[in-house]
């Protein structure tokens, strides 16, 4: 009978964790290797400051990926959030289980690769439902002056205008799919369009009125936050708040997506208040 020892425990712990470590590190130098899948020239609308934490204490930085899902057109307020159809839940693999109510109610995932789309058609639509409902809250006040309720509509219509233009994120997850090559197809443009690895939920929609039928929706994007290189952590770590209200200096910051979809920034251009100018550090890493 072997008798294992405290050391040896130690040992096996470090040889899993150098093991985890290898892997890690084999996977993100795979992922590098060629031309990238993708490249999207972002900016601080796009990628916040992560959270660091009240006692954080590396010196490392992360920013977080800012992207949205459309608006629903048939929703007059923008409350709600585009879905997906039956159809196309089906075509990711979703199936429509008959059995009780209850079940249907229990919302399922499945792993997909993801459009992401960088100020397109998606970004235009936004704006230009931010402009109508301006210029819908404009005619009504003027058909009543008096109304305290659409002189708020009017402050936030306007607000809701200046945001879509100048700060919201006009990264939209617009697609989702489980061929590549397909995907790839329908959006070729690889410094506007991303495919990324993500998930999409599904659900019922059974209230009694009509026939059950599949929904679902964009859920999560698998990354999100990227570690931001030395040679521009100290620069980036002054230039951006840590909250997103602060407001950020106007920076480039081009990310690549590699051979397995995954991204990484590989180049920072930093700009002056007015976009021309300033620091420019654009060597791709």
């Amino acid at each position: 009978m072997i008798t294992l020892k405290p050391r040896h425990g130690l040992l096996a712990g470090l040889a899993l964790i150098l093991l985890s470590n290898a892997v890690a590190l084999g996977g993100a130098w795979y992922n590098r290797q060629g031309e990238p899948e993708s490249r999207l020239q972002l900016s601080e609308r796009e990628l916040w400051r992560s959270h660091d934490g009240p006692h954080r204490e590396n010196s490392g930085l992360s920013l977080h990926l800012n992207w949205r899902i459309a608006s629903d057109p048939e929703d007059p307020q923008r409350f709600s959030q585009q879905l997906l159809d039956e159809t196309t839940l089906l075509a990711l693999g979703f199936t429509r289980h008959q059995g009780s109510e209850r079940r249907w109610h229990q919302p399922r995932q499945r792993p997909v690769l993801i459009v992401l789309e960088l100020d397109g058609p998606a970004y235009q639509r936004e704006l230009k439902q931010a402009e109508l409902a301006l210029q819908q809250a404009q005619q009504d006040l003027a058909g009543s002056p008096d109304s305290p309720h659409l002189r708020e509509q009017l402050k936030y219509t306007r607000l809701e205008l200046d945001n879509q233009r100048e700060r919201a994120s006009r990264l939209f997850a617009v697609a989702a799919g489980t061929d590549l090559q397909a995907l790839r197809q329908r959006y070729p443009d690889r410094g506007r369009y991303a495919i990324v690895g993500g998930t999409v939920r599904a659900w019922c929609d059974c209230d009694g009125t009509q026939p059950h039928r599949l929904r679902g929706q964009i859920d999560q994007l698998h990354v999100t936050d990227l570690n931001v290189p030395a040679a521009w952590r100290q620069e980036l770590a002054e230039r951006m708040p840590r909250r997103h209200e602060d407001g950020q200096l106007p920076l480039h910051i081009e990310v690549s997506y590699g051979q397995r979809l995954e991204p990484w920034i590989s180049a920072v251009r930093l700009l002056d208040k007015t976009g021309s100018g300033g620091d420019d550090n654009a060597t791709p890493r």
